[in-house]
Parts: structure tokens; sequence; C-alpha cells
């Protein structure tokens, strides 16, 4: 789903995300602005994890959490607007079916959300970034088969 935010920026995404059956951790670098996010995720329930790099820049102070076993994403909300010359996401929140974990940067300019939807959850990102900010963030989303 999305991206929403700006038209900045070089898109990064997670490769395979077919094979993606669950996010583990996110990292998040914010300040006045959301500066860069990175994401810790499992492939096929494998026990070992994969992580992307922070993508986006290296100012703000970087806020990372862990999602319990038995939770997953169900929706990302946030703010963009104008910053230092750009369209860039100002605010991320993460609500899961057990918890919101945010907000993290600015709520100032434009709300948006990704829900994930009814039997849906929220497997991964694309993010069109540059080296100093997050410019837009849109969701992969995998169905529940026993939701059907």
């Amino acid at each position: 789903m999305g991206p929403c935010g700006g038209g900045g920026g070089n898109d990064r995404k997670i490769g395979m995300v077919g094979e993606v059956t669950r996010i583990v951790q996110v990292a998040v670098r914010h300040c006045r602005a959301v500066d860069a996010v990175g994401v810790t995720y499992m492939r096929k329930d494998r026990e070992e994890s994969n992580e992307t790099e922070l993508w986006g820049g290296k100012g703000g102070m970087t806020t990372v959490f862990r999602l319990q076993r038995d939770e997953y994403l169900t929706s990302v909300e946030g703010h963009y607007s104008h910053f230092n010359g750009n369209v860039v996401i100002r605010l991320l929140k993460f609500v899961s079916n057990l918890r919101t974990h945010g907000p993290y940067g600015n709520a100032c300019g434009v709300r948006f959300s990704l829900p994930a939807g009814a039997g849906g959850r929220i497997v991964g990102f694309h993010a069109p970034c540059d080296d100093q900010y997050l410019h837009a963030i849109g969701t992969y989303v995998k169905m529940d088969d026993r939701a059907s």
C-alpha cells in the first residue's frame, strides 16, 4: 500500500517480500522529522532474522521497538509536510494487534494512514529516501489465510 509522503528520494524495499513471515523489530531515527527507518524480519518462520540497514539519514535519535512473538503490525500512521526544502515524513506511529509504538517525530502537515485491513498484517515497507530523510513510506500486507 502507498507510499504516502513526498516524491523525492530513491526507493528502498525489502527483497523477496513474498517469503517474509513477520516483522521482528523496527528502528526509527527521528527528531523534527523522520530521518530513517529500518526493519528486522523473519522469512519462512526461520529462527534467523534478516535486517535492512537504516533507510534515510543519520540525524535525530534512534528508537527501536521489538514485537512480541504473537504481535504483528496492523497499521502505519503519520504526517508528512515540507521540511528543509523537501516533502518528507514528519511523524510515524506503528499500530499492532496489541499496542501502539510511537509517535516518532513531529505531528504537522498532512495526516495519512496505511491500514492492513481486516485479516491483514504488515510484513514489510518500501520507502523512498535520501541521505537525510525518509521522503515517503508504503507497506507490504499479507492476508491471513484463516480469515477467509
